[in-house]
């Protein structure tokens, strides 16, 4: 196995200190008026560094939503795999999951990244689909990895059978469209932990109606 050498460690050092660096500066101003400059500071590097990696602050801000979805990707591997697999009660983990969903979309980080995104993607669309639709997309096939056992012993039993892909979708736009909504319009105090629990649990009352071959 060939391994990396020093070379190579520096460069992703370099690069993983630029993104955290430009993560702080878009959340703390709008994109407009954040500043390769200030970004170069912040990282310890020179303008000419960031430059020789990324063609212009939007192929920066692309890079900052991959790191972003990336931490996100890790994290919710956790829940799933924490969440029971096929041995817990279905409508239990189903809102363990939409829990954990709600959690990363209310987030400070998610939220200030959601909110540059709506401000940018109105002239640069790839960025809104870089987010957005990976986000949805990473989201509801880790979901439906986690139905898949469950529909094959419904099946066996009831044969009912269900698109786990387009049930995973679904279930993912019934917990998410409203917090991301509030969220990128600044709406914050609507949600507690109340609020937020019975959002969950209605959510996914309404999936399992949809969906009885995932019960």
């Amino acid at each position: 196995m060939r391994t990396r050498g020093p070379i190579h460690q520096i460069g992703e050092e370099r690069h993983s200190r630029i993104l955290t660096a430009a993560l702080e500066v878009f959340s703390k101003s709008s994109f407009g008026d954040a500043s390769t400059d200030e970004i170069a500071r912040r990282a310890h590097v020179s303008k000419r560094d960031i430059y020789a990696e990324f063609p212009d602050k939007h192929a920066i801000l692309a890079a900052v939503i991959n790191m972003v979805l990336q931490t996100g990707d890790e994290h919710f591997s956790r829940v799933i795999s924490d969440s029971g697999h096929d041995r817990a009660p279905q409508r239990e983990r189903l809102e363990v999951i939409g829990l954990a969903l709600m959690g990363e979309i209310l987030s400070p980080l998610t939220g200030s990244v959601s909110r540059l995104v709506s401000s940018e993607c109105v002239e640069q669309p790839p960025i809104g689909a870089t987010f957005y639709e990976n986000w949805y997309a990473r989201r509801s096939q880790s979901i439906a990895l986690a139905f898949s056992g469950r529909t094959a012993q419904t099946k066996a039993r009831t044969r009912r059978t269900c698109d786990v892909n387009l049930a995973s979708e679904h279930y993912v736009a019934l917990i998410a469209y409203l917090p991301q909504l509030t969220s990128v319009a600044g709406m914050h105090e609507i949600w507690n932990r109340r609020s937020v629990e019975t959002h969950v649990r209605n959510a996914v009352e309404c999936f399992l109606k949809a969906y009885p071959a995932l019960a």
